[in-house]
């Protein structure tokens, strides 16, 4: 019995019913009005609705699950599933409407009395489910680095195979609404198993070859830390981090007579030229101080993104920024899209001095990024946000720990760094220079002040006033601006080596001196690389070898008499140790892992909008 035989609506609902066809709830949900004029529209309303629901459902539980810092509370888990819901149903009804098109055109080219309906349908249905398991399996595969279990993996296959064969089989019915009238005689023949066999076949090849066995995924959380013991150090170590000084400009400076004292702790001690990957200044000092990648730490751009109602984040990755994007274009239905700055709320790895910390080690780290909220010791933290609050003023935020710092960093901050100040220290830039050199000029003061104290293990410093001046000229083509912005990089960094020479002379015999560089935004990524100086007892002289930005963080961690973590992308630089030096040794042995940080008591801040415009100025934000 063909449809149409007898011109009646009901002998064309009874034979798709004959073969099958409205069996199912979903089946007479998307074909119960088959036959009438308006039937195709009215199906392709409702299979893109219930295929809007299902892809939501399936990106809301990817995203709660993998964003970071983690959605978890009610309320945002609902409005972005709203957010989703909206969204993904716009794009399945286009989806839908297209394969109702895409059927009739079809049906012109290949004649109406030639061609199978069912059979069509089902490879409109097909090419749709192919499609959207490419998707979601690419979506899924640039997630995280690392390895899992089978048993993991396959539940990833499986979930992208039910979705998208979900999706693929309403798209059908669609497309068949599209195909079949009471009056145009068509077959109507329904897929063999075989058909279904194949198709399951080719959905399974590709999402397997691209998403659960790359080598490049991690679903697996981190082990929990590991039991282990402490190798006593005599000496201390100083870790200064110069941003936007690279190896190229370096070796350039040296060559010129420049930088005296970096020369000197180059030829005395081991230097390392450290290869990096192409990340934004965040994410490149915090896989230095962690020992992993950006997706790994959480750490990736200078800002996050905000959803109007959502309190949480959402992490700037391949999950979320679809979203983000769609939500722009939606906007203002959909309210504002905000932004919030990077902050240690969405670091997951414990930084170097957060590990010395669970043994009772105090530290003092200064302007390294991701240490806002500085809520915990012990030592001294003095975040990355602190400089812009002494200069805005207001009540503090968490800024420093041990609060109690604030007031005497204020009172300091008035008298030497403030921009109504009238002393000008001899060798500080012109204000024309920028923020960037009394930046860099505040912090290295108080890490001075704790490494000249002697009571910290540990003392970190982070400066960015290089970079700062580093970055190109507002006009590219004015080449006045650009010898001028050189000419204040030469002087910056000569004061800053005079600066280090300082603290290298209130160095005691057994401390270590690490200063590590990175090239910074002034260059293109590829064309310089960053470099690590080690200097002090047990190291190696004159010594060049290459390593990498991870092998920072174990290097640090051997220096202090920690394991190496087996879990960290990198090792320790063991050339550059003495044969015979108690950091040739491998004691303690490594261990599995720390353990990932325990995310901070509370959120954001209101002093979050100034800060991103702060690091709009200093051309961070674009």
């Amino acid at each position: 019995m063909e449809p149409g035989a007898d011109n009646s609506l009901e002998s064309l609902r009874e034979a798709l019913r004959a073969r099958g066809y409205l069996d199912r709830r979903l089946d007479r949900l998307i074909l119960g009005g088959a036959g009438s004029r308006l039937a195709w529209l009215t199906g392709a309303l409702k299979a893109g609705l219930a295929a809007g629901v299902i892809l939501a459902f399936s990106l809301l539980l990817i995203l709660v699950v993998q964003n970071n810092p983690p959605i978890t509370a009610p309320r945002d888990i609902i409005l972005l599933g709203t957010y989703l819901a909206i969204l993904c149903c716009l794009l399945t009804l286009l989806v839908e409407l297209a394969a109702g098109a895409a059927g009739r055109i079809l049906l012109r080219c290949l004649g109406r009395n030639r061609t199978d309906a069912g059979k069509l349908a089902w490879g409109i249905g097909s090419v749709t489910a192919l499609g959207f398991a490419l998707y979601l399996s690419l979506w899924w595969g640039g997630r995280e680095q690392g390895g899992r279990a089978l048993g993991a993996r396959v539940a990833v296959l499986t979930f992208i195979l039910v979705t998208s064969l979900a999706i693929g089989r309403l798209t059908s019915l669609t497309a068949l609404l599209s195909l079949v009238k009471v009056d145009r005689p068509l077959k109507l023949a329904v897929p063999g198993r075989r058909s279904g066999l194949l198709l399951l076949g080719i959905l399974l090849s590709v999402s397997a070859l691209v998403v659960p066995w790359m080598k490049t995924r991690n679903l697996e959380p981190p082990p929990r830390a590991a039991t282990y013991s402490v190798a006593p150090r005599t000496g201390r170590v100083l870790w200064i981090g110069i941003d936007g000084l690279g190896s190229n400009l370096l070796h350039g400076l040296n060559s010129q007579g420049h930088l005296p004292r970096l020369s000197d702790l180059s030829s005395r001690g081991c230097r390392a030229r450290l290869s990096l990957p192409a990340s934004d200044p965040p994410a490149l000092w915090v896989s230095a101080a962690t020992g992993f990648p950006p997706r790994r730490h959480g750490v990736s751009g200078v800002e996050s993104t905000m959803l109007p109602g959502i309190a949480t984040p959402l992490a700037d990755s391949a999950w979320a920024q679809p979203l983000v994007r769609a939500a722009r274009l939606l906007n203002p239905w959909v309210g504002r899209v905000g932004e919030i700055p990077l902050s240690g709320l969405h670091r997951k790895d414990k930084v170097i001095w957060e590990i010395l910390a669970e043994k009772g080690f105090p530290s003092a780290v200064v302007n390294w990024w991701a240490t806002w909220p500085a809520d915990e010791g012990p030592g001294i933290r003095i975040s990355e946000r602190a400089f812009f609050r002494l200069e805005s003023g207001g009540t503090p935020d968490r800024e420093v720990f041990p609060p109690e710092e604030m007031a005497a960093l204020q009172e300091e901050f008035v008298q030497r760094y403030s921009p109504d100040t009238q002393a000008n220290p001899e060798g500080r830039l012109l204000a024309a220079a920028g923020e960037g050199p009394v930046m860099d000029e505040f912090h290295l003061a108080q890490a001075g002040k704790a490494w000249k104290n002697g009571r910290w293990p540990l003392v970190v410093v982070y400066l960015n006033g290089t970079d700062l001046l580093a970055r190109p000229p507002v006009s590219p083509g004015d080449r006045a601006e650009r010898i001028i912005r050189d000419r204040w990089l030469v002087d910056h960094l000569d004061r800053l080596d005079r600066e280090i020479s300082d603290l290298v002379t209130a160095a005691r015999e057994s401390d270590i001196i690490v200063v590590e560089g990175d090239p910074g935004r002034g260059e293109s990524p590829g064309e310089d690389s960053g470099f690590l100086i080690l200097t002090g007892p047990g190291i190696e002289e004159g010594l060049s070898i290459n390593g990498r930005l991870m092998d920072v963080a174990p290097t640090l961690l051997r220096l202090l008499g920690f394991p190496p973590s087996l879990e960290m992308k990198g090792r320790p630089l063991v050339q550059c140790f003495l044969p015979g030096s108690p950091f040739a040794k491998e004691d303690p042995p490594p261990i599995v892992g720390y353990g990932q940080r325990r995310a901070p008591s509370r959120g954001g801040s209101e002093f979050d909008p100034e800060v991103l415009e702060k690091l709009r100025s200093l051309g961070y934000i674009r």
